[in-house]
């Protein structure tokens, strides 16, 4: 009798060590997966989208469709091209890069960066000749890349809807 009593403890024990180590278990798995889904970074290997504040452009004639910029028929100077914007009396000028693109009938496109952002700018081939750019944009709130914007749209001298995002656009003279 006093034998078998024993071996009820020491099976009571058993049965707790096991509950104390399931518990054990449970809580270690518990705080593994918490760990898991706080430490899930969704915006962490996202290549974010930047902004594009580019326009590009080929000035050409609304008569012939001759480049005017580059090419045998040229009538402006493309280093006395200026692209800038009026704000009260600040003015500021955009810099732009000239892009050879052989091959494609075109001799070479203006790749103009309106920034800072600007609703309106103007275009300056010659002493005489301005133009103006009016610029629409698109501007997306993101979670994980914050706000970007791009520009959708010019209207060329309040008359002429030009797409923004469609690529090289002429600009008739």
């Amino acid at each position: 009798m006093f034998l078998g009593v024993g071996l009820v403890h020491e099976a009571n024990k058993l049965i707790c060590l096991k509950e104390t180590f399931n518990a054990i278990y449970v809580l270690f798995l518990t705080v593994s997966v918490a760990a898991l889904l706080f430490s899930c970074d969704p915006c962490k290997n996202l290549d974010c989208a930047s902004d594009n504040f580019n326009g590009q452009f080929r000035i050409v004639s609304a008569v012939t469709g001759n480049d005017l910029v580059f090419g045998p028929n040229r009538l402006y100077d493309k280093n006395q091209i200026r692209f800038y914007s009026l704000k009260g009396t600040d003015t500021t000028l955009f810099s732009f890069e000239v892009i050879r693109f052989g091959g494609t009938g075109y001799d070479s496109i203006l790749d103009v960066r309106f920034f800072p952002k600007t609703d309106i700018a103007y275009i300056r081939l010659s002493n005489g000749d301005i133009d103006t750019l009016n610029i629409s944009y698109k501007t997306t709130d993101t979670k994980c890349c914050g706000t970007i914007s791009v520009i959708t749209n010019f209207l060329y001298n309040n008359s002429v809807d030009i797409p923004g995002d469609k690529g090289t656009q002429e600009l008739r003279k």
